[in-house]
């Protein structure tokens, strides 16, 4: 303690304060205030700072602290060294505050992404179409490479938007699960559900006997069966089936529509596919020169309604062209020589022509405004020829009922020319061969009548034959 001389003032606390008196002695005592307690140390460590949602998560720290307070940034609040929490989709703040005996804080923070991906698509496509997929990475990030994958593969890459969003193209493969990888997230399986490609053509020609097939095509082979059924009208339906490529032959015998309807029988995963295409079979456009079963065909059409053919043949040959041509007369048609749609539907709705004279029951008659010569037998016509008769400048062609009297076989000289297997019915005048028949009159006066029908004609009609013409 000290003495002193003079009043001294002691004050509380740590402060002394002399006032200006002298000490005579003492023992000095100094106080020294308390130093303020430093700050704990503390840094944090996590298991992993980025994965897909939900991300679970170890969070330490170390320090010297005496405890561990946590703000994991989603709400949740917890306290320890060591941690363990799983995030949903979100960029998120883990903070830590350490706190020492005396009180003393301090913080150390780590942030944590969890993402996840969406992904959209068409709910049904067809295989091998171009179809588009969309989706989003959040939290959003722009920039970051996305693929996309099915069960044989990568479909389809990709790149992030601004706002995480991605657009990607890619052919439809295989039905399935179809996922979108972005950074470190894959989205759910999407199931694509795809149809087969199914395709009905026809390669042939879409006319009377114009040997037609029904090709139908399934892509992938792997992905079903197919049936194919043929219908048309009037006709039982045909059921055919195979993998992958059908061929139908089609039945052109008749003309109309035909229908083919097409489906397969698809595998597990695939969606079914139906398919009809339909086909008309058309009466062809035919000219002398044409080629094919068709001509047959007409040829044995214009037989049975007792016009006079050549040989049988499926060439449109000249011969030919003259039945066509009396065809074409008695039924008020274009005498052009060419077999059309008029003349198909004639075809099939013919005019029948009768005889103008019942008597005799058998006889020979030429109808010159129409150019033809009708054979009658047993009153009724039996057989149509075409013919010209008088139309040079001052001939003519009588006209009246005759008979044969006269008939040359071969060729017979005469002033206007050589005339073939002639049957002269008055005078001068003869029904004979000749190599030009054309379809309107052109002859002297005379009936002419085609080269291969003349010997017919003089075999099968006697001596005395009436002839009417008018």
């Amino acid at each position: 303690m000290c003495r002193r001389a003079a009043d001294a003032d002691w004050r509380g606390g740590h402060d002394l304060v002399v006032r200006g008196f002298a000490l005579l002695s003492c023992v000095a005592v100094v106080l020294v205030p308390n130093a303020h307690a430093a700050a704990p140390s503390v840094s944090v460590t996590a298991s992993a700072t980025t994965g897909q949602a939900p991300f679970a998560v170890t969070l330490s720290v170390s320090g010297d602290a005496a405890s561990y307070a946590w703000d994991l940034g989603d709400g949740a609040t917890v306290s320890g060294a060591t941690v363990e929490h799983t995030y949903q989709t979100g960029l998120w703040t883990a903070t830590v505050t350490a706190i020492a005996p005396g009180g003393e804080s301090a913080q150390a923070h780590v942030e944590i992404r969890a993402e996840s991906v969406s992904l959209g698509a068409p709910m049904l496509v067809t295989y091998h179409a171009r179809i588009e997929l969309t989706g989003a990475l959040r939290p959003a990030a722009a920039g970051v490479p996305v693929t996309l994958s099915g069960r044989g593969g990568a479909l389809g890459h990709g790149v992030t938007g601004s706002n995480g969003g991605f657009r990607i193209h890619a052919r439809a493969g295989a039905p399935g699960p179809v996922v979108a990888t972005a950074d470190r997230a894959t989205s759910a399986p999407f199931a694509l559900v795809v149809r087969p490609m199914l395709t009905v053509s026809f390669a042939g020609k879409h006319e009377l006997y114009g040997n037609l097939r029904a090709l139908v095509r399934l892509r992938p082979a792997s992905s079903g069966t197919i049936a194919v059924t043929v219908r048309r009208p009037g006709a039982a339906a045909a059921t055919v089936g195979g993998r992958r490529v059908v061929s139908v032959p089609i039945d052109t015998s008749k003309p109309g529509r035909i229908v083919v309807a097409a489906s397969a029988r698809t595998a597990p995963g695939w969606a079914p596919a139906a398919k009809t295409a339909s086909a008309t079979i058309a009466y062809p456009r035919l000219a002398e020169g044409a080629q094919g079963a068709v001509i047959g065909v007409l040829r044995r059409r214009l037989a049975a309604l007792g016009y006079a053919v050549p040989r049988p043949s499926d060439s449109f040959d000249s011969a030919f062209l003259d039945s066509v041509y009396a065809f074409a007369k008695v039924q008020g048609l274009s005498r052009s020589g060419i077999v059309d749609s008029a003349f198909w539907a004639k075809l099939g709705h013919p005019l029948r022509p009768r005889p103008r004279y019942l008597q005799p029951a058998d006889h020979l008659e030429v109808n010159k405004p129409l150019q033809v010569l009708y054979i009658v037998r047993g009153g009724r016509v039996a057989t149509i020829v075409p013919v010209s008769t008088a139309g040079l400048a001052g001939r003519f062609t009588p006209v009246g009922r005759f008979s044969i009297y006269r008939k040359v076989n071969g060729f017979d000289p005469s002033p206007l020319g050589t005339l073939f297997d002639p049957m002269y019915f008055t005078g001068g005048y003869a029904i004979h061969g000749n190599p030009s028949v054309p379809p309107y009159p052109a002859s002297h006066g005379c009936v002419r009548v085609p080269m291969w029908i003349a010997p017919t004609l003089s075999a099968t009609n006697p001596y005395g034959e009436t002839v009417y013409v008018y």
